[in-house]
Order: C-alpha cells, then structure tokens, then sequence
C-alpha cells in the first residue's frame, strides 16, 4: 500500500544518502589501494625504499609489465585484495544492521563509486600484454567480491547480473576485454558483439583512449579503425 511504498522510498534514500557521507572516505580507500595520484606510483609494481615483495602495502596499481614484474605480482597481494579488504571495514558492520535490500543497495552505491574512481587511475597507466592480463585477473576479483557482498539472487547469481546491476563496474569489465584483445584488428567484432550483447558502455571515444593506452599498439591505426566504426 501506499505506506509501505513511502517507507520503501524513505530507506532507499536513506541509504543513497550513506553513500554519498561515505563517498569521500571510498574515494581515500582507493587513492591508497592503487597508490594514490602522484606519477611515481604508477611506475613501478613495488615501491621504494628496499620494499620487498611481501610488503602488504609494495604493489599498486600498476599494468605496464614486462616478464619479471608479472611474475612477481603472481606472489604478491594485489592492490585489489588490498581494496576489497579496506571496503569489508565499512560494509560489514553497516550491512549488518540493514535489510538485505538495503545492504545491496549499499554494497552496488559503494561499488559504483569504487569503480568509477578505478577507471580514473586506469586512464593513467600504460599496458603491455601482461598487464592487460593482471587487469582482467584483477577486475574478475573485483566481481566475485561484488557477488560475494550481494546478497539477493537478483544481483549475485552471475556475472551479468552484476554487471547490470552496477554499470561502472561493468565499464571496468569492458575495458579489461578491449585491452586484452590479441589483435587490435578484433576491435571492431569485439564490440559490435557486445553491443548485440547488450552489455557495452564504452563510447568509440573511450575505447581508443585506452587502446592507446596499450604499448603494442599504434595510436594512428587504433584511430583508423575506430573511425571506421563511428563511419558504420
């Protein structure tokens, strides 16, 4: 009835009104998982100092990897792991005390902000080939975090349903899949399949951004052919 719907709406923004008083402390968490916003920290895999790799708080975001620095990621404790940890301190507790409609609406209003601050770093860093893999690794552990934390099946039982019901996350799936292509003559199957699909945020603009971003391949041809893509 029309109680139960004002209540319904109250909660909701109730919660939308959590994220946004937690919005600047996510923002913190991220800056420091990915090792925040000065250059040096998107140099190197392991930071200075004499830092070994067993360092907690050594790796950040970083993709520009040749053979040893991905092997060395492989034994280390992702920023990732890092940023999932630093986010259960405040959703554990405060989902604890909500609905579980509510706690995923919390869980999907933090994540989106996670992601959308995630996609900001990643516009600062090189690929190669290797990174791009770390990144795919890394965004399916973001995923299978999102699912974890989800409580309803609504949200939880795949991929997909994740990925709709958080589009910035999506976004960050997306762009792990455009700079894993092996070929950058694939660009144009991968999202004309996705588009059909009908998970693909990713403006032409977005995509030869951070196709540029990969070491491999050449700015002129990334714009060629996206061209074509705008011309279709």
């Amino acid at each position: 009835g029309p109680v139960a719907e004002a209540f319904k709406l109250a909660s909701d923004q109730a919660v939308e009104s959590l994220v946004s008083v937690l919005k600047p402390r996510i923002r913190a968490i991220v800056s420091d998982s990915v090792g925040g916003d000065k250059e040096a920290g998107f140099s190197s895999v392991i930071g200075g100092g004499g830092k070994s790799s067993t360092d907690r708080h050594a790796v950040r975001m970083n993709y520009d990897l040749d053979e040893e620095a991905y092997q060395l990621l492989e034994v280390s404790e992702s920023y990732i792991s890092r940023l999932c940890t630093s986010l259960d301190e405040i959703l554990v507790p405060l989902c604890h005390h909500l609905a579980p409609r509510l706690a995923d609406g919390l869980v999907l209003g933090v994540l989106g902000t996670v992601s959308m601050r995630l996609e900001v770093s990643l516009k600062k860093c090189r690929f190669t080939s290797l990174g791009a893999l770390s990144l795919d690794s890394d965004m399916r552990d973001l995923v299978n975090y999102a699912k974890h934390r989800l409580v309803s099946s609504e949200f939880n039982s795949s991929n997909v349903a994740v990925y709709r019901a958080c589009t910035p996350l999506s976004r960050l799936v997306q762009i792990a899949k455009l700079m894993n292509l092996d070929d950058l003559e694939d660009v144009l199957d991968l999202i004309s399949s996705s588009k059909r699909k009908g998970n693909w945020d990713l403006k032409l603009e977005d995509s030869k951004a951070y196709l540029s971003l990969r070491v491999e391949f050449e700015a002129d041809r990334v714009s060629q052919l996206l061209r074509i893509a705008d011309d279709e």
